[in-house]
């Protein structure tokens, strides 16, 4: 059989090719074989930052939203009883291989311009305490832990919103992670404030418009905390208890007032002399 000279010209192409493919072939799997497992003994630490989808920030995100990183995690001791202390918690990650027993972490404090910063040891339980100390732990087995910060209610915080800046800090257990997830803001008081997530949860809606003295009221009528994360659980799993609990204020608001005005007092009212009423905002 004759073969022609281009079909021979594509036939040794093909050959070559096989050939070459069989050498890079040989080699990748000469790679794998010398390639070493990760010995990188150092962990490193960060703190997590979550989208409304519940998935992780990454530093390069971040670094182009660096506002969410001053974010602040808020606290209220008006809406969680007579606690004199409480722990608010961080959420955070380790990178680097996950150990089969305890290890410290170590944190401290960053200065915020133009805060009234939180003092060790009157707003918060120092960092280097005993008994801070023995809390910062990531247990064996984590990657993923939450940081607790132990907060105050000192006479500071009765009349200001104190700030605390907080930072990983280096120790024999744990390095610095990417730049951007080494710090969060806590932002604490004991006064009344609005709720960060009553707009965001439309309760103009079901409660009427927010009134500092209303909202005393409900915590005062219904001994719960309406904190931010109280109103969150309800409105996402049982938003008809919201409704219902609207209804059971403006009985008790009419109740209120009657007996108030019935003594010669006025009824509720807010600072500014508005009348408290639970009626709904008026829709547009």
């Amino acid at each position: 059989m004759k073969i022609h000279n281009s079909q021979f010209r594509i036939n040794m192409k093909t050959i070559k090719y096989l050939a070459f493919a069989a050498v890079v072939l040989a080699g990748a799997t000469s790679c794998e074989k010398e390639l070493e497992p990760y010995s990188n003994p150092d962990c490193y630490l960060n703190f997590r930052f979550v989208n409304s989808n519940g998935k992780d920030l990454q530093n390069e995100e971040l670094a182009k939203t660096p506002a969410l990183i001053e974010t602040p995690t808020l606290y209220n001791f008006k809406t969680h009883g007579d606690v004199q202390s409480d722990t608010v918690w961080l959420e955070a990650k380790t990178a680097g291989f996950v150990r089969d027993y305890d290890r410290e972490f170590a944190l401290e404090q960053v200065q915020v311009d133009g805060a009234v910063n939180a003092v060790a040891g009157v707003d918060y339980v120092a960092f280097d305490s005993p008994e801070a100390q023995r809390i910062q732990v990531v247990k064996a087995g984590e990657s993923q832990f939450r940081v607790p910060v132990v907060v105050l209610r000192s006479s500071n915080v009765k009349s200001k919103d104190v700030t605390l800046k907080v930072r990983f800090k280096e120790n024999q257990n744990f390095k610095k992670g990417f730049t951007m997830m080494q710090t969060r803001v806590i932002s604490f008081t004991d006064r009344l404030s609005k709720p960060a997530v009553w707009d965001e949860c439309g309760l103009d809606d079901i409660f009427g418009e927010y009134g500092d003295v209303k909202y005393q009221l409900m915590i005062d009528w219904s001994g719960k905390s309406w904190s931010d994360e109280f109103i969150l659980e309800n409105y996402n799993k049982d938003k008809a208890y919201l409704s219902y609990m609207a209804q059971v204020f403006a009985k008790r608001l009419a109740e209120d007032n009657a007996a108030r005005q019935a003594k010669g007092q006025d009824v509720w009212r807010e600072a500014d002399g508005t009348a408290v009423s639970f009626a709904p905002k008026a829709k547009a």
